[in-house]
């Protein structure tokens, strides 16, 4: 592990502790897991990965050049 120092304000120190505290764990392991899913929810906007594996075969050739039509009807 890698040590490191952040400063926060009093306020959200107070409520972590209270958590850890409920949760009956450490602060730095509850830091560290609000780190990691902090991390996990900005990497879903970017993250294809799910859509591939749909294997989506098919569909209009002229999809791009078309999208107004498909996504909102009507004339391109």
């Amino acid at each position: 592990m890698i040590r490191t120092q952040i400063y926060i304000p009093e306020t959200l120190h107070e409520r972590a502790k209270n958590v850890a505290r409920s949760k009956r764990q450490s602060l730095a392991n509850l830091y560290r897991g609000f780190i990691a899913n902090g991390l996990k929810a900005s990497n879903r906007g970017g993250d294809l990965t799910a859509l591939v594996k749909l294997n989506i075969k098919g569909g209009p050739r002229n999809l791009s050049s078309d999208i107004d039509k498909y996504l909102y009807g009507g004339k391109k």
